[in-house]
């Protein structure tokens, strides 16, 4: 059973949050913007997602305390505090089995599959199954779950919590534009952009907790994860078992520099990681 909602949902499908958050004030940047459009503005004072589009692209200020950061209102349900743990351990988890994953598809690509779900691992497995190391079925099961198994994570998010979540995952004027333009579709526009949503280009996160804003059904929010799952999955295998051998003497060449691979990503992420802490110090210094 899915848990009942923490915080009110919008009356309205349509609609981008409870009308009592917000307040009509007037842009006072240029008579003309004033002209052209109308910012809307939280009581607390903080810029909201349309706001930022409207006055020219301004900057959604960092969260100033922890009340500023939860997604929930007033006091966090023991639901609250594991859903929120959850939704930001899996893309640690993810991160850091990178520097394991040069290993994992040379020797286990199987249990690499189940972990992370990652295509590299599932055409890895699939080349192995076409020499006789594995049976193709026991492939194409692991990346099915592998990738699935945390996307309904993000729908309980979006459903539980609203803007709140949606506040934090998007850091961005694009992203929050995406949220809107995902928030007005229809609902079997929204069930067709949940079944692509893995392609290339198109970000899951965001689709998936728009889904649960937007009140899309648990069941149905799982149909079309699955046909992307499954679609996915089975057409990345066949191309790791068309190629076979010479997948598999690849896999086996970087298995001879697994050790290397490894230490050069852990460098790569921790430059990475230091280089996104300085940025976002800089953005809440301006």
């Amino acid at each position: 059973m899915v848990p009942e909602p923490s915080s009110p949902r919008p009356e309205s499908p349509g609609a981008p949050g409870p009308a009592s958050d917000s307040t009509q004030a007037e842009d006072t940047a240029s008579p003309a913007d004033t002209a052209s459009s109308t910012v809307t503005a939280p009581a607390d004072g903080s810029a909201s997602a349309d706001s930022a589009d409207t006055a020219g692209g301004m900057k959604k200020e960092p969260p100033q305390s922890w009340d500023d950061l939860k997604p929930w209102k007033g006091a966090a349900a023991p639901t609250d505090k594991f859903l929120l743990f959850a939704i930001f351990a899996v893309p640690a988890f993810y991160l850091g089995m990178m520097p394991f994953r040069p290993f994992l598809i040379a020797h286990q690509p199987i249990l690499l599959e189940f972990l992370t779900g990652a295509k590299t691992a599932i055409v890895g497995a699939a080349a192995y199954a076409r020499v006789g190391e594995f049976p193709l079925w026991l492939v194409l099961v692991a990346g099915f779950v592998g990738m699935t198994k945390f996307d309904w994570l993000f729908w309980l998010a979006g459903r539980r919590w609203g803007d709140g979540i949606l506040s934090i995952f998007t850091s961005t004027d694009r992203q929050r534009r995406q949220v809107e333009k995902f928030r007005r579709m229809p609902p079997w526009l929204l069930f067709l952009l949940v079944v692509i949503s893995r392609v290339p280009g198109i970000p899951g996160t965001l689709v998936w907790l728009v889904a649960g804003w937007s009140g899309m059904r648990l069941w149905v929010f799982l149909i079309a994860d699955f046909l992307a799952c499954l679609i996915l999955t089975v057409g990345v295998a066949l191309l790791g078992y068309s190629l076979g051998q010479a997948a598999v003497d690849v896999i086996q060449t970087i298995d001879r520099y697994a050790l290397w691979l490894s230490l050069g990503l852990v460098v790569l992420i921790a430059v990475w990681s230091g280089a996104k802490a300085n940025k976002q110090a800089k953005d809440a210094q301006a």
